[in-house]
């Protein structure tokens, strides 16, 4: 898994139509087991392409599967949790990429349309692992978002909005505050009182929903987001982020991220950017 290259939004200015290359990362099969919790990106998109295999995906309170010659587009903000990823290429935009579709999309693609797609993606993230990123961006926004939007049109009835599913209104209310207040101390007890719901309610409900207590949720919350600042910001402490995150000791924070994604923070750093 090499995240090859990150743009900060704050340092350059683009017209925020077209976008702006933020990242690429590549994903391979022998990298499976990491778990992806779930996270945000305040002001990235993502386009990922699903190069083989398949597993169930989770966005903002859906569960989706995807499959080898997907394209996933995830609008920035947006929480989803790829779980195990899947071999893939992901792409990061800064921008108001795909708007007028919607938040977020999934489309299944023939082989040889996708195969071209996949190809170029390849390219992309070949030119940024060698330092040639503006033609690498240029390949992405004038060649690759193009391709893309033309597939989206010759195929519109496979593509897939995904959008909230219709939950109990207080369960999704009950995530809602989970993914507002994860960096703090929360617990069933917290939650109960701040919904008005007995605590055998709110988790029976929230498993029913969402597939996992709450509070395996607040973990993947708390995860999630810290695999994305130890990969944002690589030379932020790690202590600083357990504490950031909600976790009162380095050593369960240490704990339960390698449960979690499979390896260490700082392993996970270190393979992530190396």
């Amino acid at each position: 898994m090499k995240q090859v290259f990150w743009q900060n939004d704050k340092e350059i200015e683009f017209n925020n139509d077209k976008g702006c290359l933020a990242y690429i990362y590549k994903i391979t099969t022998e990298e499976h087991y990491f778990f992806r919790g779930a996270h945000s990106h305040e002001t990235v998109s993502e386009i990922t392409f699903i190069l083989d295999g398949q597993n169930t995906y989770f966005l903002e309170d859906t569960f989706f599967n995807v499959y080898a010659n997907d394209v996933l587009f995830y609008n920035k903000e947006v929480i989803h949790e790829e779980g195990n990823c899947l071999p893939s290429i992901c792409i990061g935009l800064y921008g108001d990429i795909f708007s007028t579709l919607g938040k977020s999309f999934l489309l299944h693609l023939d082989e040889e349309d996708f195969a071209i797609l996949a190809e170029l993606a390849q390219n992309a993230y070949h030119l940024v692992r060698s330092n040639q990123v503006e033609m690498a961006e240029s390949l992405v926004l004038n060649l690759i978002i193009q391709q893309l939007n033309s597939l989206i049109y010759q195929n519109y009835s496979r593509l897939k909005l995904i959008v909230p599913s219709e939950g109990t209104q207080k369960i999704t209310l009950i995530k809602q505050y989970i993914d507002r207040h994860f960096q703090e101390n929360i617990d069933i007890a917290c939650l109960s009182t701040e919904n008005n719901s007995s605590r055998s309610y709110i988790q029976h409900q929230f498993k029913n929903n969402f597939l996992r207590t709450p509070i395996n949720y607040l973990i993947s919350r708390r995860i999630g987001e810290a695999q994305t600042v130890l990969i944002s910001k690589p030379d932020y402490p790690v202590t600083h982020i357990a504490f950031d995150m909600g976790f009162h000791s380095l050593s369960h924070f240490d704990h339960v991220f390698t449960k979690i994604s499979g390896i260490s923070p700082t392993e996970y750093r270190n393979h992530y950017m190396n």
